[in-house]
């Protein structure tokens, strides 16, 4: 049957119902006209009538969407400037919160890539002012004999080594690790096996792990490889595996552990004898029936007993401390990246205001279409559904426009982002970031389109129809300052945040770091021989151009793992012997004035300075302050801990303090972490970072160095060849991430805001044509006129002034951890805020008031 007939029979039928009750309505005297009227009348609409009854035969919900999308479809397409502002506007708001959540998801949300990655725990040491510090091999074994916790616990350590195979020497990170710690974060191995308890024996061949970067540069991806002797250093090692291509290691940064390790062989972790050295970075995985609590209370126990057995008996405050490793990773990003993401939330809050203001001014012009919809029996909520419609479909086009917006400024973030961001890995629109913008474009669809919704429910006919054609009135212009309002208060507390940010990272391009970065090259050889030492520095001094060359163990502001120990002057009491440390730093003679750093007191090192004469150290002002304040450090004795008998022999000893270093930032810009000793290289072998100063760019220097260290030993790598400088510039990336993010958010927000203004003035003055002309008409001024149109938007910015103000008192406290010399409540921080919104609003302005201004009173009164 044809699927017409229906509705062709239902038609016939209503004729002959309207046929019959005109028959009724005639009488004597009544026109077969007024019969068939009064008929209509008597039996009500009939289009409402036959539509109930169609959705009889289909689901009326289907065709009314159909029908509200391809009037949706017109609309928006009839209105193309309005459409382009909006999808635009939308665009913008929702594409910056793809791209930073993006970058949350990837560091915040998204699981460790380790098996039962939310069972992992970091467990650092306390020791002595060091809250957290590697643990020594007595103190984990201490720890895995009497954990009931934990089913794993492992350490690793990462020095410099030499890349094994044959070929040109390579300098590499190279892995020092307990036999259970890759298995632990990798679930197997590509080739071979991983590292067995058997391998730390004292008969077992040496084995090392290597990464798939180094099998594939090294060895040319030859499976053969595993299993068999290479060479490694001085001597040979055997490859047991290959780990997988996506292997990192991610650990706090703190641990100075880099996402990328070549090569890993095992320390054993025997009885050892307490008092060694504290090297270990130590992860575990609970039970699968414990928890971070009782991992805690168990490790405030242990660190007690382990006090008790500790042959150093100064060792008094010892402490374990258990993190979950993810929440430990992101500690020092996750201030930085939710306020950012709350930044980003309030530019799709002023976006939606935006929009929220073009719907109104656009549903106000409809109201001629509303009310002729609503008198032929269209319902409120066909109504709203109709404009709930037409919002979702514009929230759509701009939910997809902003994701080709957030895709290019995810780019732009991760072009800029530091170092600390690094290592999670690769950032990309995933599904959940795909969930999360659709999410978005929903909710922003609801949460613009609410006002004009909430006045399509509100239609009153008679009203309506008298006021036809009218310019709307003082409640329209209501909605629209508020809205205004709104989108000033959140543009201000923005440009408070991003100024506090911005002050901070001009402070921290102030800061004195203690040294003089510029015209230094830095690169990094494997530990070297005195004499070999001692020659080099020599050979590169002799260079032109060059002024000065030295050496030292640790460069400042470098990613290398730290060495730092107890010390104490004569005749510190025991209990007070082991409860601060310093850094330790190895150094050739010359160092200090090679990289700029100033000598207060006393002299530098001579190459008089070895193991066979009085041991002798330079501290800096700090230590020397809180040691002998107001008598001086020079000839004052120092216990410290140093290897005079080789690499890593570490033993205590008494040393006379010969000089005294202005401090030299380390660690931060922005924080002294430790003060520093630093002793003559002869007492402390260990991979060395060497330093050329030269009279003008270092660029053509690093070819000349690496021929230098190939004339004493072509076996030796060079690595980490670089400007010194780019230290410097490491140590500000966190602080110049977060201040461009900032600036970036808050200049959308301002444009965004002055689109507001501009929109609401325009909108303004639109509708008072005919009462601006009027006024000109008997008399008024053009400067009249012009403070009349002012005014509209003059409230609603003072308003949002008084908001923002107050939003941002509440919220900067919430950046402190992110701030340098700056403080949040600063008043002329806030006169210059205030000062920059007004310009913003006299330009948004400018244009809406000169446009009225030109107004001329008898076209405007015949526009009445």
């Amino acid at each position: 049957m044809n699927s017409r007939e229906p509705s062709n029979d239902f038609d016939k039928e209503l004729r002959i119902h309207l046929e019959l009750e005109a028959e009724e309505q005639s009488g004597a005297g009544t026109s077969e006209r007024e019969a068939k009227d009064r008929a209509r009348r008597a039996f009500g609409n009939a289009t409402i009538v036959a539509e109930d009854v169609r959705a009889i035969w289909h689901p009326r919900w289907l065709e009314d969407a159909w029908q509200d999308l391809l009037h949706g479809l017109r609309m928006l397409r009839k209105s193309r400037s309005f459409t382009a502002v909006a999808i635009l506007t939308l665009g913008v708001a929702i594409g910056a919160n793809t791209a930073i959540f993006s970058v949350v998801n990837a560091v915040l949300l998204r699981p460790l890539p380790y098996p039962d990655a939310g069972r992992l725990a970091i467990i650092w040491s306390g020791l002595g002012d060091a809250n957290r510090a590697p643990a020594s091999r007595f103190e984990l074994f201490e720890i895995r004999e009497r954990t009931r916790e934990f089913d794993q616990i492992a350490g690793i350590w990462v020095t410099n080594g030499a890349l094994p195979g044959e070929g040109e020497p390579e300098q590499v990170k190279v892995g020092v690790v307990t036999n259970n710690f890759l298995p632990l974060l990798c679930a197997r191995p590509a080739l071979g096996r991983f590292f067995a308890p058997e391998d730390d024996a004292s008969h077992a061949p040496f084995g090392i792990m290597i990464s798939h970067g180094v099998w594939v540069r090294r060895f040319g991806s030859d499976p053969k490889v595993v299993g068999h002797s290479v060479r490694f250093g001085q001597g040979s090692a055997v490859v047991l595996g290959v780990l997988p291509e996506s292997f990192r290691l991610i650990l706090p940064g703190h641990t100075n552990i880099p996402a990328t390790v070549d090569v890993f062989y095992t320390v054993p972790i025997d009885a050892a004898e307490p008092g060694g050295p504290a090297f270990l970075h130590l992860i575990g995985r609970l039970h699968s029936g414990s928890n971070f609590t009782r991992a805690q209370a168990e490790a405030d126990s242990i660190a007690t007993q382990i006090t008790s057995w500790d042959g150093n008996l100064a060792v008094s405050n010892f402490h374990l401390f258990v993190f979950p490793l993810q929440a430990d990773d992101v500690r020092d990003v996750r201030a930085t990246l939710l306020l950012l993401f709350g930044g980003v939330g309030f530019v799709l809050v002023i976006g939606c205001a935006n929009v929220a203001n073009l719907l109104l001014a656009r549903a106000t012009k409809r109201t001629r279409e509303t009310t002729v919809r609503a008198s032929l029996g269209a319902s409120r909520g066909r109504l709203v559904r109709q404009f709930l419609t037409e919002n979702l479909l514009l929230g759509l086009l701009g939910g997809f426009a902003g994701l080709g917006i957030g895709w290019s400024a995810m780019r732009a973030i991760l072009a800029a982002r530091p170092p600390s961001l690094l290592v999670f890995g690769p950032v990309n629109i995933d599904a959940r970031v795909l969930l999360f913008t659709l999410g978005l474009t929903v909710l922003t669809s609801v949460v613009f389109g609410f006002a004009p919704i909430l006045s399509a429910g509100r239609v009153d006919l008679t009203q309506n129809l008298k006021e036809m054609g009218r310019p709307a009135g003082r409640r329209m212009r209501r909605w629209t300052g508020v809205l205004v309002s709104c989108e000033v208060a959140l543009g201000f507390a923005l440009l408070c945040g991003t100024s506090l940010l911005m002050r901070t990272f001009v402070n921290i391009l102030r800061v004195d770091p203690g040294f003089r970065p510029q015209n230094v090259l830095t690169f990094k050889i494997p530990p070297p021989s005195y004499g070999m030492l001692h020659q080099l520095q020599q050979n590169l001094a002799a260079l032109p151009g060059v002024q000065s060359a030295s050496a030292v163990s640790h460069l400042p502001l470098d990613d290398a793992a730290n060495w730092y120990d107890y010390y104490w002057k004569e005749g510190t009491p025991t209990e007070l012997q082991s409860t601060v440390m310093a850094d330790h730093r190895s150094i050739l003679p010359g160092y200090f004035r090679t990289i700029g750093a100033t000598l207060v007191q006393g002299r530098d090192f001579v190459e008089s300075d070895d193991a066979t004469h009085e041991h002798v150290a330079i501290v800096d002002d700090v230590l020397a302050q809180q040691l002998w304040p107001g008598i001086g450090a020079i000839g004052q004795k120092l216990n410290i801990s140093d290897s005079p008998k080789g690499p890593y022999q570490f033993q205590r000893d008494w040393v006379v303090v010969i000089g005294v270093v202005r401090h030299i930032q380390c660690h931060s810009l922005t924080a002294m972490v430790r003060p520093q000793i630093y002793v003559p290289f002869q007492l402390a072998p260990r991979p060395m970072a060497i330093v050329v100063h030269t009279s003008g760019p270092v660029e053509g220097l690093a070819e000349s160095a690496r021929k230098q260290v190939a004339l004493l030993n072509k076996t030796i790598p060079v690595s980490h060849v670089a400007p010194l400088s780019e230290n410097v510039s490491r140590a500000r990336a966190e602080s110049r991430f977060a201040s461009l993010l900032a600036m970036s958010l808050s200049s959308v927000a301002l444009i965004l805001a002055c689109i507001g203004i501009y929109g609401v003035l325009s909108y303004s003055v639109a509708q008072r044509t005919s009462e601006i002309g009027l006024r000109m008409a008997i008399g008024a001024r053009r400067l009249d006129v012009m403070r009349l149109i002012a005014a509209d938007s003059s409230a609603s910015v003072l308003l949002g002034l008084a908001g923002g103000f107050l939003l941002s008192v509440g919220l900067t406290p919430f950046l402190k951890s992110l701030l340098f010399g700056v403080t949040p409540g600063n008043p002329a921080n806030y006169v210059a805020i205030v000062f920059v919104i007004l310009l913003v609003s006299a330009v948004s302005s400018s244009l809406p008031v000169r446009r009225a201004m030109k107004i001329d009173p008898l076209t405007a009164l015949r526009h009445e």
